[in-house]
């Protein structure tokens, strides 16, 4: 075992089929696109037996969404797409390199929503956020003692959040999912890194 306690950031990066929907009018919002998310996350590493326990927090950014809708030449957009989770992720190593994880988190999201007409103007475009959750796990390649490359799967929900319709109508509730293809590479103790 190394040292029972390490620090850790880690970069993410991968696509995201991402789905948008208007719990109001589920029929004529209802629509998927893929979406490239990228981010980092720093956290703590605690030993444990033929593991670790890691603890977390991390930011995700979430490329432009723009997906057509029922009307014909209408399209569901969404913009400024974050997050912001505290995470935790149990790791199980097989052999000194390779390994499993599994775990998620709970915070926050927030985005953008609108939706384009034919001629290209907005109908709104206002800022909402509400409480978000994610789930999953993955594949662990230890490169040496200090980088750990990984490939996850995440299932990450925000639900029940309410826009301002703009005068078109009073408010509208939204939900946005995606399945998360996350590649990560996280170095420990990243100072004592930089210093080699």
């Amino acid at each position: 075992n190394h040292c029972g306690r390490r620090f850790y950031i880690t970069g993410l990066w991968g696509p995201s089929a991402a789905t948008l929907r208007d719990t109001s009018e589920p029929i004529l919002i209802n629509t998927s696109e893929t979406i490239f998310t990228a981010g980092v996350a720093g956290g703590v590493s605690l030993e444990r037996q033929r593991g670790r326990l890691r603890l977390e927090t991390e930011w995700l950014q979430r490329d432009y969404f723009k997906s057509q809708v029922v009307a014909p030449g209408s399209f569901a957009v969404a913009t400024n797409n974050w997050s912001v989770m505290a995470n935790a992720w149990r790791d199980f190593m097989f052999t000194k390199r390779l390994g499993c994880y599994g775990g998620g988190g709970i915070g926050g999201g927030g985005m953008k929503v609108g939706a384009i007409q034919p001629g290209g103007s907005p109908i709104f475009d206002n800022a909402a956020t509400a409480f978000a959750w994610q789930a999953g796990g993955g594949l662990i390649y230890e490169l040496n003692h200090q980088v750990t490359f990984d490939i996850s799967y995440r299932w990450y929900q925000v639900t029940d959040f309410e826009v301002d319709g703009g005068g078109i109508v009073a408010t509208d509730d939204f939900d946005f999912s995606a399945n998360q293809v996350m590649f990560s590479l996280r170095v420990f103790e990243p100072l004592g890194f930089l210093r080699r």
